[in-house]
């Protein structure tokens, strides 16, 4: 899709998440560049290259705006420009809209390349001008087995897999970066071992997103072994809630809803396992 002279000026790479989408991406913006494509396009320092990440929760409109303008510049050292803006989804429909103008007016020789595990997410109206290419996941056993062939101890492994959503990428990191599954935080305020706020506090840096869809992981592993999940499966919809009002409300109170989330983690039911 990227060699030829048949690349669309925009491709939509989307899969579950952490499953390798944006080495796919960095594969194509490299490709496209004439460039190494075993090197990552995320730390190259290039001309004719954008690599955009959201600012905090969101994409705003003044970064998709870069974006158009890199677009219609000239290329400095070849026939191409690419810019990459990783989970698109994050877009303010304000930054949406401005997108929508880049894709209507395509540059010559610029390609743009969306990256999200959410694709739903997106307008259609931006999801019908690119071209899609999808990421699809591997079971557990294949990711455990991949994993350890990167050196990573698969018993280790299991738990961040489990939270993760067995995306082998985003494990890779984590164990790499020294993290701890939060499940070890989770049992520790259920039996009491650690106060809530004191747990609270200690996450309050933490992309509660991403801290939300992990929690949601736990609790309905844990409904699936529960004999009554009904409050468990409860708890998870406000975890959802969470992770939906953390997506589009950059002012959400991040300490008061995690306090409010761990006080009544920690007066559930402990099941089996918990």
């Amino acid at each position: 899709m990227v060699t030829g002279g048949r690349t669309p000026h925009a491709v939509l790479v989307h899969g579950p998440g952490g499953w390798g989408e944006e080495m796919l991406a960095s594969r194509c913006a490299m490709t496209l560049l004439g460039l190494d494509g075993e090197s990552d396009a995320r730390a190259l320092a290039h001309p004719d290259l954008r690599w955009v990440e959201p600012d905090g929760q969101t994409v705003r409109i003044d970064q998709v705006r870069d974006i158009g303008e890199f677009m219609h510049q000239t290329a400095r050292r070849g026939a191409a420009k690419v810019a990459v803006l990783n989970r698109a989804d994050r877009m303010t429909v304000n930054a949406a809209n401005a997108l929508l103008k880049t894709l209507e007016e395509p540059s010559s020789g610029g390609f743009l390349i969306l990256v999200t595990d959410a694709p739903d997410r997106l307008p259609a109206t931006v999801r019908s001008r690119c071209q899609r290419i999808p990421v699809f996941a591997a079971d557990e056993t294949d990711v455990l087995a991949w994993l350890a062939g990167e050196g990573l101890d698969p018993d280790r492994a299991s738990a961040h897999v489990t939270e993760l959503g067995g995306a082998p990428y985003r494990v890779l990191e984590a164990m790499q970066r020294g993290e701890e599954p939060i499940r070890d935080v989770l049992h520790a305020v259920a039996s009491g071992e650690q106060a809530c706020l004191v747990a609270a506090e200690n996450w309050r840096d933490e992309d509660l997103v991403d801290l939300a869809s992990r929690w949601v992981r736990i609790v309905h592993g844990m409904a699936r072994d529960a004999e009554d999940p009904r409050v468990l499966l409860d708890f998870a919809d406000d975890l959802t809630a969470l992770r939906m009002a953390a997506l589009t409300n950059s002012g959400l109170g991040r300490q008061v809803q995690l306090d409010r989330l761990l006080l009544a983690w920690a007066s559930l039911p402990a099941p089996t396992g918990r």
